[in-house]
């Protein structure tokens, strides 16, 4: 009779699964912090900008001019860095390979580097044509220069977002997550220091100066402090390189194809421009409202789960990959339908607190806040899409989220244009939501059947139960809104502030009441460390 061997020879057990899901929730958490206050910078960055610009001219300029950026970001890679390159790393990581993996950053960083650089020489140069094709609902002259000029100074800080992600993939193989937790304060901090201390001289500019300073400082330099010791870099162009190719091809789908997860920005700014001033503003704002809480849920959830689902696929644990993405969802969706009801209870007097002063009017607030319904309507898809993608790209699979992005994206067009042309503005939030929904369910869908390995009558209870606790949790924050709004939203900030603070107490307390009564799983591992820090 053979004994087993002890854990150190190789043999897996529950407990180093349960360790890896441990320090996969605590990476979240850690992320999850940091998009929050980082979400909360970004809303203070946008209300100093609504304060002194309002919605206008000068502020739908601003928000156009990183549309060239943008895409550079996208079809450059720079945004899908580390889903392409993480995988990559880390199985050289996991045969303990440090030599190729470096090789293959250096490699990647050179190449792909070089190509960005002269790409984004030439993206300077071509500017105004670029502004003239996409945005031809801009008919002011001074407009149209101003998105030109922002646009030019925002353009060289995808140089900082592509480098610092190439080192931040790096850190997330090897477990070191910090860097992506500081390296977004500062960026929106510098934004705001910037645009504030330049307003005098360079108006709206200014705040196009803090990008490019926030982005080095931020994205790139955080991440190089943190690597600098174990980061080997040589430059070494190879477009032949095997380990280069390998990673066009896993990108070329990401690059060549289209995501509405991304493509619904560019279809806001392109129709917000046609609807008249300060359309792209109102969705700008509505739009960002919503995604904190999907950052602070679904993104920080997908980028914390790559890594790890990386790493179990490498180690051929099909079984426990299915089970922790299923998990994953499961508590994602949960969490976002109760963000849902939070986010209709309090739609109007918190997009009121956030935006209503200076030049931003109380029409400007009452239109921002019902695009922030619409959106909010979307919250659980896009951040269960966020996270289920991942399951993809941890088997090195970018090809089937391609084609699911295209069609969706071809499918949605139709959406945005019937919907934009019938009901304009609050048209076009709706059909963010509309289109995101159909891909999360096309997404999951599809991975159930190519890849089989996801339970999905947990993540269909997690909804259930997450509908229950949010409605309830939302009734009391309404029914308390009822209570005490004041006759004008227009009340002032103590007023506003006071009114929101007993619209969460009651939300919270419901909450509490609920998952302590009804015990959902979702809500287990907070509980949990609750009666771990209570004496006795």
């Amino acid at each position: 009779m053979s004994k087993t061997p002890p854990p150190d020879q190789g043999v897996e057990t529950p407990s180093d699964d349960r360790s890896m899901g441990r320090r996969m929730g605590f990476a979240a958490l850690l992320l999850s912090v940091s998009i929050f206050l980082s979400k909360i910078l970004g809303f203070l960055r946008d209300a100093v900008i609504a304060y002194l610009h309002g919605a206008g001219l000068t502020t739908d300029a601003y928000f156009a001019a990183f549309q060239l950026p943008d895409l550079m970001n996208y079809f450059l890679v720079g945004g899908t860095l580390s889903i392409t390159f993480i995988p990559l790393f880390s199985a050289y990581i996991a045969r303990d390979d440090e030599e190729g993996a470096w090789r293959l950053f250096s490699t990647i960083a050179s190449t792909m580097g070089t190509v960005l650089v002269v790409m984004a020489a030439l993206a300077w140069i071509f500017t105004p044509w670029f502004v003239s094709v996409y945005f031809q609902g801009f008919t002011d002259p001074d407009q149209i220069d101003l998105v030109v000029t922002m646009t030019r100074i925002v353009i060289p800080a995808q140089l900082a977002f592509y480098f610092g992600g190439l080192i931040q993939g790096s850190l997330f193989v090897r477990e070191v997550f910090w860097p992506a937790a500081v390296a977004p304060l500062i960026y929106n901090l510098c934004i705001i220091a910037f645009g504030i201390a330049l307003e005098p001289t360079l108006g709206i500019r200014g705040f196009a100066i803090g990008v490019v300073v926030g982005a080095f400082l931020g994205p790139f330099l955080m991440p190089y402090l943190a690597a600098r010791k174990e980061l080997v870099f040589r430059f070494r162009f190879a477009p032949t390189d095997k380990d280069f190719r390998a990673f066009i091809i896993l990108t070329l789908p990401l690059m060549i194809g289209v995501s509405l997860v991304t493509v619904d920005e560019w279809f806001l700014r392109y129709f917000g421009a046609i609807q008249g001033e300060g359309a792209i503003t109102w969705l700008h704002n509505g739009r960002k409202l919503m995604l904190l809480i999907f950052a602070v849920i679904g993104q920080a959830a997908g980028q914390a789960a790559l890594p790890y689902l990386s790493r179990l696929y490498h180690e051929g644990k099909e079984a426990e990959m299915g089970r922790m993405l299923a998990n994953s969802l499961q508590r994602v969706a949960f969490l976002s339908l109760v963000g849902t009801a939070g986010l209709l209870s309090a739609a109007y007097p918190m997009t009121f607190l956030a935006f209503r002063r200076g030049e931003f009017t109380a029409a400007d607030a009452e239109i921002t806040a019902l695009l922030l319904c619409l959106f909010a309507l979307g919250l659980v898809a896009w951040s269960v899409q966020t996270l289920a993608v991942r399951g993809f790209y941890a088997r090195k699979d970018t090809l089937t989220p391609m084609v699911i992005g295209t069609v969706t994206v071809v499918l949605a067009i139709p959406v945005y244009l019937f919907l934009h042309d019938t009901y304009g503005v609050p048209g076009l939030a709706a059909a963010t939501s509309i289109g995101i929904t159909l891909n999360a369910v096309a997404t999951i869908f599809v991975y159930r059947w190519r890849k089989g390995e996801l339970p999905l009558t947990p993540v269909l209870a997690g909804c259930a139960r997450g509908l229950l606790h949010g409605a309830l949790a939302g009734a009391a924050a309404y029914a308390v809104y009822l209570l005490l709004r004041p006759d004008d939203l227009d009340a002032g900030f103590l007023a506003l502030t006071l009114l929101l603070t007993a619209m969460a107490t009651a939300f919270f307390a419901v909450f509490a009441a609920t998952t302590t009564l009804l015990k959902p799983p979702e809500m287990d591992v907070v509980w949990q460390k609750i009666r771990r820090r209570i004496p006795g």
